[in-house]
C-alpha cells in the first residue's frame, strides 16, 4: 500500500538517503531539498517503508518548476500534490499518460537527458571566452537574454545575482557577448549544465560550444560528470553537446501546464 506523506524535518533525511543512492536521476531532488528548503515543497509516496516516488515543486524560477518522480501507482497519487495551473513539470516519459490525464490540456516536448563523464569529453578552448565575473558582464547577459522571446523579462538584480554565485562562460567577440552557458546545480557526483544561448543572429559558428565547452571543462575538474536536458528535436544542439562528448543517457518529459513556454 502506497502511503503519502509531506517532507519535513521528521522524514527528510529518508527521503535524502534513498535519492543519494542515484544523484544523477535525482539531482534536483537531492539538491533543491537540501540547499534551496525556503522555495522547495516535496510529498513523498513510501511502499513498504521504501521511497516508490515523489512530487517536488520549486518556486525560485520564473514560473514553478515540478518534478514527478516514481512508480505508476504512485505518480498517479502524487500528481493530485501539482500546483494547480501555470507551471512546468519534468517527469519520466513513461509518466506523461498520467499527467496528461491530470491536465488535459498540457502541451509536452521530449528532452535527451545527456552526460558526459571525467576522460570521455573534447574541449574546444578560445581566447573568445572567458568567464563571466562583472557587473558589466551582467548587464551584458542581461542583453543577450533579452533576445530570448520565449522567456520573461529579469532585472539586472537577477544576472548580478547569477554571476555572483554561479560559474557562467561567455563568447565575446568584438567586445559583445554573443553566447553564454552555465551550471545552476554544482554537486561533487555531477554538474548540470544549463542556460545554455546564443544570440540569434550569431548561430552556426561555433559560439555554443565555445561556451559549453568552457563550462563542462570546469564541472568535469570538480566533479564526477556534467549533465544537460535538450529537446530530443533540437539537432544542432544535439550535436553540439555530442561533439563535446554528451551521451544520451535516457528521455524526460517537459510540459507546459498554462505557461506558454517551451524548452
Amino acid at each position: 500500500m502506497v502511503t503519502i506523506e509531506k517532507v519535513d524535518e521528521t522524514n527528510k533525511q529518508r527521503v535524502i538517503d534513498s535519492v543519494k543512492q542515484d544523484v544523477i536521476k535525482h539531482v534536483f531532488a537531492f539538491y533543491d531539498i537540501q540547499h534551496d528548503p525556503e522555495h522547495t515543497s516535496v510529498y513523498a509516496a513510501f511502499e513498504d517503508e521504501k521511497l516508490a516516488g515523489y512530487i517536488l515543486t520549486y518556486t525560485a524560477t520564473d514560473v514553478p518548476s515540478v518534478i514527478l518522480e516514481g512508480e505508476s501507482d504512485a505518480a498517479s497519487q502524487l500528481i493530485e500534490f501539482a500546483p494547480r495551473n501555470q507551471f512546468v513539470i519534468h517527469a519520466p516519459l513513461s509518466l506523461l499518460p498520467i499527467i496528461k490525464r491530470k491536465f488535459t490540456d498540457a502541451k509536452h516536448y521530449v528532452e535527451d537527458w545527456m552526460l558526459v563523464r571525467k576522460d570521455e569529453a573534447n574541449f574546444t578552448k578560445s581566447e573568445l571566452v572567458r568567464k563571466l565575473s562583472t557587473e558589466e558582464d551582467a548587464s551584458m547577459l542581461a542583453e543577450l537574454l533579452s533576445t530570448r522571446k520565449d522567456r520573461p523579462e529579469r532585472g539586472l538584480e537577477r544576472y548580478l545575482r547569477w554571476i555572483s554565485t554561479l560559474p557562467l562562460y561567455g563568447v565575446f567577440v568584438n567586445g559583445e557577448l554573443v553566447s553564454y552557458a552555465g551550471s545552476f546545480i554544482q554537486l561533487p557526483q555531477v554538474w548540470m549544465i544549463g542556460g545554455v544561448y546564443t544570440q540569434p543572429t550569431r548561430r552556426n559558428k561555433g559560439y555554443a560550444t565555445l561556451a559549453t565547452s568552457a563550462i563542462t571543462e570546469e564541472a568535469l575538474g570538480s566533479a564526477e560528470a556534467a549533465a544537460l536536458f535538450v529537446r530530443s528535436d533540437n539537432c544542432p544542439a544535439v550535436s553540439v553537446y555530442e561533439k563535446i562528448g554528451y551521451g544520451k543517457i535516457g528521455e524526460k518529459v517537459w510540459v507546459d501546464v498554462g505557461t506558454g513556454l517551451r524548452p
